[in-house]
């Protein structure tokens, strides 16, 4: 009697692994060539570009790392200047949590406002001139600078809102600025962002 030899199928680890990734890339390619407004739901491309920028800013909170003292009470957003973001980050702190603490949004209207314990603190485009006071009540302390100038990177800004060539928002990561911080930042983050 022949006995049969039969191959079991044993899936290589590393080919899935490169499988995921192709996926992965595929599903960036495919959302990234869809208008914003269809990502966004929204028909006008200044409220799509708010809502995508609390959408980045929320995933920042995923992928940076505070140090120990900062991952206690109320997780502070803070907003320097006169923006229609606030209002999206309003939405957004109002269904979402930090690793289970409270998002509350701060708005400012001088530097000397910030709360000493500010995690996030966004500076609108209307008060770009006011980034190297922002770098200088900062620079001791692990608070995420977030602008919307084109150039802010150059100067300080930790991460900074641009639009590509097709006006889909992205954004650029001082990578030294990040070195000089306190703060940590998972290489998924960088991997997306445009790094300065």
């Amino acid at each position: 009697m022949q006995t049969l030899n039969r191959t079991v199928y044993r899936p290589d680890p590393r080919k899935n692994q490169v499988m995921i990734r192709l996926l992965q890339m595929i599903l960036v390619i495919l959302l990234s060539t869809l208008p914003k407004t269809v990502v966004c739901g929204q028909s006008n491309p200044a409220e799509a570009t708010y809502k995508v920028q609390s959408i980045f800013i929320y995933n920042f909170t995923k992928y940076i790392q505070w140090p120990g003292e900062y991952n206690t009470g109320d997780f502070i957003i803070g907003v320097l200047g006169e923006t229609k973001l606030d209002s999206e980050l309003e939405k957004m702190a109002a269904a979402k949590t930090v690793n289970g603490r409270k998002i509350v949004i701060r708005k400012y209207t001088a530097i000397t406002e910030a709360d000493k314990k500010c995690h996030i603190l966004f500076l609108a485009a209307e008060s770009s001139d006011l980034l190297n006071s922002v770098i200088q009540k900062t620079k001791d302390t692990p608070t995420l600078v977030v602008t919307e100038r084109d150039g802010a990177t150059k100067f300080g800004s930790l991460i900074n809102f641009v639009s590509d060539k097709t006006g889909k928002p992205r954004f650029e990561m001082n990578l030294s600025a990040f070195e000089k911080s306190r703060l940590k930042y998972d290489s998924k983050l960088k991997s997306v962002a445009i790094a300065i």
